[in-house]
């Protein structure tokens, strides 16, 4: 199966952003774009390390740390945008919920005065029925035909 970038051209390509917090979605394990390789800081013989090293440690301690705190930003966004999503998700399924109580009772209001409207007029229930089987059907023909 042929993935969306072969199919599309290598041009179209769109980073979502779990790939953009966590870095190469192939999963290589190399660093994302824009972060550079750090070379590894070794201390002299006295187990001491330069002033140049400790500035170095320290920029590449500051650049992760930009990077952490973007990351919890980007977290921080998605979470409150996932949270208006239910909050509006769970006002809807209430207004529907509320929509179907108010249908179910004219339901029923309408059922029993139609029952007694039956009972009055003499005729069964099986010839209502059929006749309502009737309409159905003919509703039926003229929809589909």
């Amino acid at each position: 199966m042929a993935s969306s970038s072969d199919r599309y051209g290598s041009h179209l390509h769109q980073r979502d952003a779990r790939a953009h917090l966590f870095g190469d979605p192939n999963g290589s394990g190399a660093p994302p774009r824009g972060m550079a390789q750090y070379r590894p800081a070794t201390p002299n013989s006295r187990g001491q390390y330069s002033a140049s090293v400790m500035e170095e440690l320290e920029s590449q301690n500051d650049a992760q740390v930009e990077g952490l705190s973007a990351k919890v930003k980007m977290l921080k966004e998605i979470t409150e945008a996932i949270g208006d999503e239910v909050r509006s998700s769970s006002t809807l399924m209430s207004s529907m919920n509320d929509s179907f109580d108010n249908t179910r009772i004219r339901l029923r209001g309408t059922m029993n005065s139609m029952l007694r409207m039956a009972k009055r007029a003499g005729v069964g229930w099986k010839a209502w029925a059929l006749f309502l089987v009737a309409v159905v059907g003919l509703f039926w023909y003229v929809w589909l035909f």
